[in-house]
């Protein structure tokens, strides 16, 4: 079966029409590459489609209708059986060459895009259990990298994640920090949480809190999750998605 090419799956269905010239209701379409947009212009691969015409399928049919009743038989017979998928997959070359290049490309990509807000800077990454990823960024402009209530870093991390989802084949968890922000911020969360929690009790309603990335409503959940007047909760639709601080119902 042919296959074509194209920078969207429509794109290389319509060049296999027009190769074949064929309209779309005469062919059957499969899809073998759904292709990537890439990461900054890099990485990027085409989507790949197998065109065939509905007249070749429709005699395939007929000629294995026609076969004898034993055929097909011999034909499953013959099909290897699948191995089953482990539960947990063995690291191959392939696999750690993979997250390899992955990470340095990641590390490039940090350095391009703080170098884009005019905030040159070095870095170095650290990996720990579970693949989790710190990379610590030194600058001498770091109030640019941070940006407004840490819109800029997180946007870095954000894009880095994405990144690394898309290329890497380990699952990792990818933590960006300019200076000592990352803790700073989790104090200014902690007490954010506290000043709610009281915000809470005090009117009896339910205080929300500005959107923030996941990782930081996480620490919100975090800190008031043994608290015996409140519950916390998520609302609303990423990226704008908010942590809400409510009352318990009182005992009666």
């Amino acid at each position: 079966m042919p296959t074509f090419e194209g920078s969207t799956i429509q794109a290389a269905i319509q060049k296999g029409l027009t190769h074949l010239d064929l309209p779309r209701d005469a062919v059957n379409v499969e899809v073998v590459a759904e292709g990537r947009k890439g990461f900054f212009g890099i990485g990027r691969k085409p989507a790949i489609v197998s065109l065939t015409a509905l007249a070749q399928q429709t005699t395939s049919v007929a000629a294995q209708s026609a076969a004898p009743a034993s055929a097909p038989a011999a034909s499953e017979a013959a099909k290897p059986a699948k191995p089953a998928q482990p539960a947990h997959q063995t690291m191959t070359p392939e696999h750690r060459r993979a997250d390899a290049v992955a990470l340095k490309t990641v590390q490039r990509y940090l350095l391009a895009m703080a170098a884009g807000v005019q905030a040159p800077a070095t870095l170095t990454m650290k990996r720990a259990a579970k693949n989790h990823l710190t990379v610590q960024l030194q600058t001498a402009k770091p109030g640019l990298l941070i940006g407004h209530h840490g819109k800029t870093i997180n946007a870095m991390q954000y894009l880095g994640q994405v990144y690394l989802n898309h290329h890497a084949h380990s699952k990792f968890n990818l933590l960006l920090n300019v200076g000592e922000y990352r803790q700073r911020r989790s104090g200014i969360l902690a007490r954010l949480a506290e000043r709610t929690a009281r915000e809470a009790i005090a009117t009896g309603q339910p205080a929300m809190l500005e959107p923030m990335p996941a990782f930081e409503r996480k620490q919100i959940h975090a800190h008031l999750a043994n608290s015996r007047h409140v519950v916390t909760y998520s609302e609303g639709d990423e990226p704008r998605r908010y942590v809400v601080v409510a009352p318990k119902p009182r005992m009666s």
